[in-house]
């Protein structure tokens, strides 16, 4: 009964002025962030795009942004409506970005995909040169990217008053406050601070580490994100080590709850060991990086690297993965579709509802060792785990594994290599952007529409999803 209680609201039917209203102000929102690469691609000579982008992608936005105004009277939304909201942002977004994108000399088809990995923070792409591209176009790329991530983070925050047991754990950090949304909104300010301070201090970081400025920029922009759009076929290989790691461990910094920095600054950096989530990631990682090192032929960096990157689901890559030995994709499917914190950029299951399964399980071997009327209650980082949460972990658990079946049976029936077309399905799903050699321009268009809604569902964590495309969300069902 507690979960037909948590997943009911759902199913009631949206308002439709609520959501007009909601995906107004979004809109304005995105209209200001596409007028950034509008303008860079004015300022660096890319007529074509930056029209592309004014016409296609700013003015619209702008028009249905202004077509819907807030009033006092109007009601806050319900969680089914948040989360169509949540779904609709990225995929108005790419819409947005699919037309401008056709100025690089895509078709329709590779455009909307270029434009999807990007808003959702993925990094596959279709491109095969993507040095031959202008820098106008590479930054909107890694622009999408970096507002994508952003986008992703202050909607969890925003989604989770809707969700106790969340925003439970969002709003104990520093702000004790008795209105909950005032709290909520004070955190999304909060984290927007530390996104904006993280990525300026990436490219210090980078460029010291001896990129360029113009690919720093880009690099971090993507890293941050978790997304892994880069100037090059090759993506990191081409640069040295200390860019490579630079670059890599920004990726880790988004990978980590950024509402974990803000506990750590009021109360301590002391708060940073005590969460259970940063304890997972860097045991994940050094698992991931030293089977990696022990059953393939990989350096002890390069373990490192495609680890961090697998890990954190970032997407960048310091070799050709295609031929990388059957074991080594295993261990990498296994790293993207954990990924990395809830309150990240990154994407995947995400490790505190690994966090969750494993206490379940662990709570189901102390109960059979137990007398019969001890009681034993599941607790995590100190705090004893909700009905609610752990339901709300275990149906996305079930929801992801789910996709990546359904999602691969396509690919299996083209043809392709059972493990290799995995992989490509882990990706797209959990947004990491590691390829296996199969995505690019000779993908069959349905093959990309299905890895292009992996995309969209694992960046809105596939619920959101569900409940846009249900019928009862837009009328009542008789």
């Amino acid at each position: 009964m507690g979960l037909y209680r948590q997943v009911q609201p759902l199913w009631l039917p949206a308002r439709l002025p609520t959501l007009r209203r909601l995906m107004g102000h979004l809109s304005l929102i995105l209209a200001v962030l596409l007028a950034v690469p509008a303008l860079f691609a004015a300022w660096a000579g890319d007529a074509a795009l930056g029209w592309r982008l004014l016409l296609a992608g700013v003015l619209p936005a702008l028009a249905l942004g202004l077509s819907a105004r807030r009033r006092p009277e109007d009601p806050p939304p319900r969680t089914n409506e948040a989360l169509m909201v949540a779904a609709l942002a990225f995929i108005l977004a790419a819409a947005l970005l699919t037309y401008p994108f056709m100025a690089a000399g895509l078709n329709l088809a590779d455009a909307w995909f270029e434009a999807v990995s990007a808003v959702t923070t993925t990094g596959l792409s279709t491109i095969p040169r993507p040095e031959t591209k202008s820098d106008a176009f590479l930054f909107a790329r890694a622009w999408g990217q970096w507002f994508g991530g952003l986008g992703m983070v202050v909607l969890s925050l925003a989604l989770a008053s809707g969700r106790v047991a969340d925003m439970r754990r969002l709003a104990a950090t520093t702000w004790e406050e008795e209105d909950p949304a005032r709290g909520i909104r004070a955190h999304a300010r909060g984290v927007l601070v530390v996104y904006v301070l993280l990525t300026l201090a990436g490219i210090g970081l980078a460029w010291a580490c001896g990129l360029a400025p113009f690919q720093a920029l880009i690099h971090v922009l993507a890293a941050i994100s978790t997304g892994g759009f880069g100037a090059f076929a090759d993506s990191l290989a081409s640069l040295g080590r200390p860019a490579q790691f630079a670059v890599l461990v920004v990726a880790a910094l988004g990978a980590l709850p950024l509402h974990l920095y803000l506990r750590a600054w009021y109360l301590g950096q002391a708060e940073l060991w005590r969460d259970p989530e940063l304890r997972a990631l860097l045991a994940a990682l050094l698992l991931t990086a030293g089977l990696l090192w022990w059953l393939t032929d990989l350096s002890p960096a390069d373990a490192l690297l495609q680890g961090l990157s697998a890990q954190t689901t970032t997407g960048f890559s310091t070799l050709d993965l295609a031929n990388l030995e059957p074991a080594g994709k295993l261990v990498l499917i296994l790293s993207m579709a954990l990924g990395g914190g809830v309150g990240s950029t990154a994407g995947g299951i995400k490790l505190l509802r690994l966090l969750i399964f494993i206490r379940l399980l662990q709570l189901a071997l102390w109960r059979a060792q137990l007398p019969p009327h001890a009681v034993a209650a599941p607790m995590l980082g100190g705090r004893t785990l909700e009905t609610a949460q752990i339901e709300h972990a275990l149906m996305l658990i079930l929801l992801y594994v789910l996709l990546i079946l359904v999602s691969w049976l396509p690919f299996l029936a083209a043809g392709y290599p059972p493990l290799d077309a995995l992989f490509e399905v882990v990706s797209a799903t959990a947004t990491v952007g590691l390829s296996a050699g199969i995505t690019g321009p000779d993908l069959e268009t349905g093959l990309k529409l299905v890895l292009g809604l992996d995309m969209l569902a694992g960046r809105v964590e596939i619920l959101a999803l569900v409940v846009l495309l249900y019928g009862g969300s837009w009328h009542k069902s008789r």
